[in-house]
């Protein structure tokens, strides 16, 4: 019985204040704005009260809050009775996706297989998506056709790669010789009259962005630095990073040959950006000034960007809140306070962090501490190996380890090439001999960015390891190399529902947990790497270990 060696150094607990932007003014404008949205729920009209929960949510607030519980409910009630009809049924469907696959994605799976399937049925031959089938497609409906899709995919619905693709074909095909979009491509209809506009060309590339994230993986994973880049054009210039991991965790569909490859359509999304910031404007000039916010969040999260527009965009938006903690848009004061929250919120960049992990660590240790607001004496750091090194100097008391020292590996690893890490091996398997779980997760997050298949054994092992982090972080590790983002439905959290049980029950309820996840990996593993006689997993769980 292992019951008694069980130590569960995690426990998730529900949050119910605001979470902080890191950024104090806009941390008071993002509370003044919940405010306003609480005060007035019973106003909201219907058709935006799941934009109102899904902006509460993000904003930290449980799903228990009463706006939030309404809004789920809405959505899957919409989801199961086929309610998505008039102009804004691609708008509704997008929202209701978003809403339940970052509540509980494994809990409303039915729901969301239904929006899913609803949007793909409603996809044009061209690509696109309009308000109704008569009309050409436009790029703000697609978006949230897009968005759809992608909320779907992450919670592991069956989604066809063909429509992602064709979504792509059709932005790639609507932009303006300036390499903008406009609001009804190859038409003058809506704003702009086929002009490009900051909205729609923001929309465009961030929708491709997600098209690109679908189909090829998500663009260079880098550690979020909060520091303040002064302001000038090219405040949204490109990112320099010395790896791409987008291009190393793959896409969801690793089977699918996309037609649109991963060099065409990030040539799209930097022109695009690029577009915008030849028109540099913080304080929105748009017809529907708060959609550019939430539109400019999405291409930032996705596109690999450097910082500083988020402070700078920040402050352009707060000039639009109104004493009550509104945000106007178009007169739709539910839209645009929910829009804005979203923006201060980085709500995409939460869907990026929980995706594919963006180097976070479980128990609130992870990269954005390391770069965060808190002043720390900086530091050289030495060659990976020597850290490691230094690590592995007694092996035998490896609990020993100063926790800076774990830092400054998650810190060098974050920046270390794939080839590095995969030159560190052996070290970093060393590391998962240590008699304390900090170490050995550690090891497991830095091993799984090696993005080596041949490991993933040695991550399994890590689903049967007796600390609740390492579980998390081994599964982090193995959706991270399998290009599994959803990994088959598991939770992320080994103690859902026993948040609050005694120890026992803890403990019964992370082995339930433990037990699963390993069975489901390992069946999906016998599949994709099958044995003869002689062989099988445990055999290559010993090799692995040993580096043979």
């Amino acid at each position: 019985m292992l019951l008694a060696a069980m130590i569960l150094t995690l426990t998730p607990c529900i949050e119910g204040a605001i979470k902080s932007t890191k950024v104090p003014r806009f941390d008071a404008a993002v509370s003044k704005a919940v405010g306003y949205l609480e005060a007035n729920g019973a106003k909201t009209p219907e058709t935006e009260k799941t934009l109102v929960s899904y902006a509460l949510l993000k904003a930290g607030l449980p799903p228990s809050h009463p706006l939030i519980a309404e809004g789920i409910e809405i959505a899957k009630k919409r989801a199961l009775t086929g309610g998505y009809h008039g102009y804004d049924h691609i708008y509704l469907s997008g929202v209701d996706a978003m809403l339940l696959a970052d509540t509980d994605s494994d809990r409303y799976f039915n729901e969301l297989q239904q929006i899913s399937n609803y949007v793909a049925s409603a996809q044009h031959q061209d690509g696109s998506w309009s308000d109704a089938p008569q009309q050409p497609g436009d790029v703000s409906m697609s978006q949230y056709g897009i968005l759809t899709l992608w909320a779907g995919q992450r919670a592991g619905c069956e989604i066809s790669p063909d429509v992602v693709d064709r979504a792509a074909a059709f932005l790639l095909k609507g932009r303006n010789n300036d390499a903008g979009w406009p609001y009804r491509p190859g038409t003058k209809s809506g704003p702009g009259s086929g002009a490009s506009t900051h909205n729609m060309t923001l929309a465009g590339a961030g929708s491709l962005a997600v098209v690109r994230t679908m189909l090829h993986g998500p663009k260079g994973l880098k550690a979020e630095a909060t520091a303040k880049a002064p302001l000038k054009f090219g405040v949204l210039q490109k990112a320099d990073s010395e790896a791409d991991a987008g291009n190393q965790s793959g896409g969801a569909f690793p089977a699918y040959n996309a037609k649109n490859s991963v060099q065409v359509l990030d040539e799209a999304v930097n022109r695009g950006i690029a577009w915008a910031d030849t028109r540099f404007t913080p304080i929105s000039r748009a017809e529907h000034k708060i959609y550019f916010y939430y539109a400019l969040e999405r291409a930032s999260a996705l596109a690999d960007l450097k910082e500083g527009w988020f402070t700078t965009y920040g402050d352009g938006l707060l000039t639009l809140q109104g004493a009550d903690g509104s945000f106007n848009t178009h007169q739709k004061f539910y839209v645009g306070t929910s829009f804005a929250i979203l923006y201060f919120m980085r709500s995409t960049q939460q869907i990026i962090n929980k995706q594919f992990g963006k180097g976070r660590m479980t128990g609130d240790r992870d990269l954005t501490n390391l770069y965060g607001e808190k002043k720390k004496e900086k530091k050289e750091l030495g060659p990976l190996d020597e850290l490691l090194g230094a690590m592995m100097t007694n092996v035998e008391d490896l609990e020993k380890l100063d926790d800076a020292a774990a830092d400054a590996v998650i810190e060098k690893v974050q920046f270390s090439s794939r080839d590095d890490l995969v030159g560190q091996v052996d070290l970093l398997k060393k590391l998962l001999d240590s008699r304390d779980a900090e170490n050995r997760r550690t090891a497991y997050w830095a091993l799984g960015r090696t993005g080596d298949f041949n490991l993933i054994p040695l991550m399994m092992q890590g689903l049967r390891d007796p600390s609740v982090d390492c579980n998390v972080e081994a599964l982090r590790s193995l959706r991270y190399i399998a290009r599994k983002p959803n990994g088959f439905g598991l939770s992320l959290n080994p103690l859902a529902g026993a948040e609050t049980a005694d120890n026992d029950r803890k403990v019964e309820v992370a082995n339930q947990w433990r037990t699963k996840a390993y069975k489901t990996w390992g069946d999906w593993y016998r599949t994709v790497r099958p044995f003869d006689e002689g062989g099988g997993l445990d055999e290559l769980e010993l090799s692995s270990r040993r580096g043979n």
